[in-house]
């Protein structure tokens, strides 16, 4: 594979994965909490990825100084913890395909946030395509009802916990970016989800009285499920994305993800039976469109891909 196409490859590869992880979840739910559901997914990624990362740390002498784990325990919270809770909340009280969507509108909030906590430059053109995404945003949330804002409903709030977990993810890719580069993808990836999930255990001990007899209840199909949002969907899908921030910035690596609700709505449709609004289909196009906006290059391969080839 040429030196330049392979990050590339990496971010459709973890896109279509993760596109999976909404119709996949949204059917285990039917038998599993959003909580307990929550925690499965990422301890089922850990398991996947501990021979690698034990591997990993044999052969690196890179050792984690205490800045380092202060930003991944952030990550953690932010990509693991926090986003997971809202995710599966937001797909529970809404659909599998407004969350492909919605999550997914991270690179309208990767723009804003990377310029005030990165200092990375944001243009006019950028600005634009912000606006453009949030408009794109509201008909996504409100399926072209707009009195819903006035009314609330059950839809709507899962709508806005599903825009709370795109917040959380696009902080996760923001403070990860400088962890990946010197630790590298997989023990950033691995460090990260180790601590939230131990955050969503004890989250899940706390508050979830039936926890312990859903993680012995799953059935076999629930159990492939579950070990292929835990290793696919998960684990490979972070560790790609964790690895393309090698060679793109976070604004450009994020706008790959228009590509989710490409294979999330797909899905949600031929295996749940999901017919989404024609305002969501309206919405979907005007937030491409605004990612497109605010990638600020059209060439994708930053200065640090341009010294390798």
């Amino acid at each position: 594979m040429r030196e330049s196409a392979r990050p590339v490859t990496y971010l459709i590869i973890a896109m279509l994965a993760w596109g999976s992880v909404y119709p996949v979840s949204k059917y285990l739910m039917t038998d599993i909490s959003p909580m307990t559901m929550a925690f499965l997914r990422y301890i089922a990624a850990i398991i996947t990825l501990s021979p690698m990362f034990i591997i990993e740390i044999r052969k690196n002498s890179k050792k984690i100084d205490f800045k380092s784990l202060i930003i991944l325990t952030a990550a953690g919270l932010a990509g693991t913890a926090v986003f997971s809770i809202f995710l599966y909340f937001g797909i529970a009280h809404s659909t599998a395909s407004n969350g492909s969507i919605l999550i997914n509108t991270q690179p309208v909030f990767t723009a804003v946030l990377a310029f005030f906590l990165l200092g990375e430059s944001i243009s006019r053109r950028q600005i634009i395509g912000i606006a453009i995404g949030i408009a794109g945003i509201v008909l996504v949330v409100t399926g072209g009802d707009f009195s819903l804002f006035k009314t609330g409903g059950e839809v709507l709030s899962g709508n806005l916990l599903l825009l709370c977990g795109a917040v959380s993810m696009s902080l996760y890719g923001i403070l990860i970016k400088e962890p990946v580069r010197r630790l590298g993808s997989l023990a950033t990836t691995y460090i990260s989800m180790l601590i939230g999930t131990v955050v969503l255990f004890f989250v899940n001990f706390i508050i979830n009285k039936n926890f312990f007899t859903e993680l012995s209840s799953p059935s076999g199909m629930d159990i492939l499920l579950i070990i292929y949002l835990g290793s696919i969907a998960t684990a490979a899908a972070y560790l790609f994305f964790s690895m393309s921030l090698k060679y793109f910035d976070v604004v450009r690596a994020t706008a790959f993800k228009f590509l989710i609700p490409v294979s999330g709505i797909t899905l949600s449709i031929l295996f749940l039976g999901e017919r989404p609004a024609s305002a969501a289909y309206a919405g979907i196009f005007i937030v491409i469109i605004s990612i497109f906006l605010i990638q600020r290059q059209n060439n994708f391969i930053n200065a640090d891909m341009k010294t390798r080839m």
